[in-house]
């Protein structure tokens, strides 16, 4: 399940400690808080993920200038739909990737926010108290 929230009443509620300093803006003020709520992020590899598949843009490209693309950048993406990430696996865009996680975040693990150009991709904005030691490979 996902509730809508203002940021300020998350982070009034929650306290988080994100992983990484946030730009102004950011995570933007209307989100998604998740709740039991299953999502999936592509993998180098196709059977295990490493922290390396939780680095966002940002902190992969420090360098790069994102301009008013900073509050996606710091984001980490999901997908809403199990079938949809796995015909992402098959599009030459998303080569690179080899797996899929699987992942159930609730409201301590950060906020969510429908983003880009199709309805089952978010942008999430992680917290320090979610454990990458919580999740699954798919068989691919």
């Amino acid at each position: 399940m996902l509730t809508p929230y203002k940021i300020a009443d998350y982070c009034k509620e929650y306290h988080p400690a994100w992983t990484c300093t946030m730009p102004d803006g950011c995570p933007p003020e209307d989100v998604l808080v998740p709740s039991e709520h299953p999502f999936f992020r592509l993998a180098k590899q196709a059977e295990s993920y490493s922290e390396a598949d939780f680095k966002s843009y940002a902190e992969t490209d420090p360098k790069h200038h994102w301009g008013k693309q900073l509050p996606l950048a710091v984001g980490l993406s999901l997908i809403d739909n199990e079938t949809k990430a796995r015909r992402n696996l098959k599009l030459p865009m998303f080569r690179q990737y080899k797996g899929i996680i699987s992942l159930v975040l609730n409201p301590t693990d950060g906020v969510v926010k429908q983003t880009g150009i199709h309805r089952s991709h978010y942008t999430w904005w992680r917290t320090q108290h979610f454990l990458v030691s919580n999740l699954k490979m798919l068989q691919i």
